[in-house]
């Protein structure tokens, strides 16, 4: 196993906060690197105008923002064309779209493709676009929905020139990605796929985000290297899944993974931390494929 394919697989990585846990932190800058993309999680409640102002303060840290646009939970076209305006006019010029979780949206957008062919976000420059990924499916959503999606999102990128990568559900295993990409190599096709992992929480945590999110077959994998309380209670990383897409990267260099995207669950230092020393490349890969930081790497 190449050292160096690991450090590439993370080197770039991406992460997300929400408003909350914004207020929380003084300087993100002192944390992530300069240029991280910082994705901006839209939770319910969460005041559209606040996403906002955050956006323009990562933009002054020197740091990417990259807001979640939730279909369902606009109540009208208009008020998504305003949202994206104010956006733009502070300068956000990355978004991720997705459909949202809400049953009985409020208006007449239900689709992250409703938003694509929409035409706002051209009309606010916004040409680089994330779409979500589902290695291990949608509960809601059958499998030849979800291949067709891929297919229009392509054809979206192809029609318009807009830059679109997946970012995938997270996922405790890398076997279910590799599976879904070799499957689906077709309908993906020239997009790039940034693996979503679950940062540095516990497994407790964690095991609850998956059951929350309909994470099926990783499930399975990550219970086996946490079986016992003790490891339920304790700080988990993705080391396991990051070495097992860098070593699928290497035999298959055509492999469109090209990044990684952290989900962490309220442990945004711990997971930024560990996140820069892989990068860095102070760590050790073990004899059961983890991975041992031997360094603390940080912004300051």
């Amino acid at each position: 196993m190449n050292k160096v394919s690991i450090q590439n697989l993370v080197k770039g990585y991406s992460i997300e906060t929400t408003v909350r846990e914004a207020a929380r932190v003084e300087r993100f800058s002192e944390l992530i690197p300069v240029g991280t993309r910082l994705y901006i999680v839209h939770v319910p409640g969460t005041n559209l105008q606040e996403t906002v102002a955050l956006a323009a303060r990562l933009r002054k840290e020197g740091l990417e923002p990259v807001p979640h646009i939730i279909a369902r939970r606009f109540e009208s076209v208009p008020a998504l064309d305003d949202f994206l305006g104010r956006l733009a006019g502070d300068g956000v010029r990355q978004v991720l779209i997705v459909a949202g979780d809400v049953a009985k949206p409020p208006g007449p957008l239900e689709s992250s493709l409703q938003i694509l062919e929409s035409g706002l976000l051209e009309k606010h420059q916004i040409r680089t676009i994330g779409v979500a990924g589902h290695p291990e499916g949608h509960r809601g959503i059958s499998n030849d929905v979800l291949r067709d999606a891929l297919r229009r999102k392509n054809a979206y990128a192809r029609s318009t020139g807009a830059h679109v990568y997946i970012v995938t559900q997270f996922t405790f295993a890398a076997e279910p990605v590799i599976a879904w990409e070799n499957s689906n190599a077709a309908d993906i096709g020239h997009l790039p796929i940034a693996v979503g992992l679950p940062g540095l929480a516990s497994a407790k945590t964690l095991l609850k985000f998956a059951m929350d999110c309909g994470v099926g077959a990783s499930v399975q994998a990550f219970s086996k290297r946490a079986a016992s309380l003790t490891r339920l209670l304790t700080v988990s990383t993705p080391d396991h899944t990051i070495v097992g897409l860098a070593r699928n990267k290497e035999s298959a260099p055509q492999s469109r993974v090209a990044g990684v995207h952290f989900f962490p669950f309220g442990g945004f230092q711990r997971t930024a931390e560990w996140a820069n020393s892989i990068a860095s490349g102070h760590f050790e890969i073990t004899a059961d494929d983890g991975l041992r930081v031997t360094a603390t790497a940080t912004m300051k």
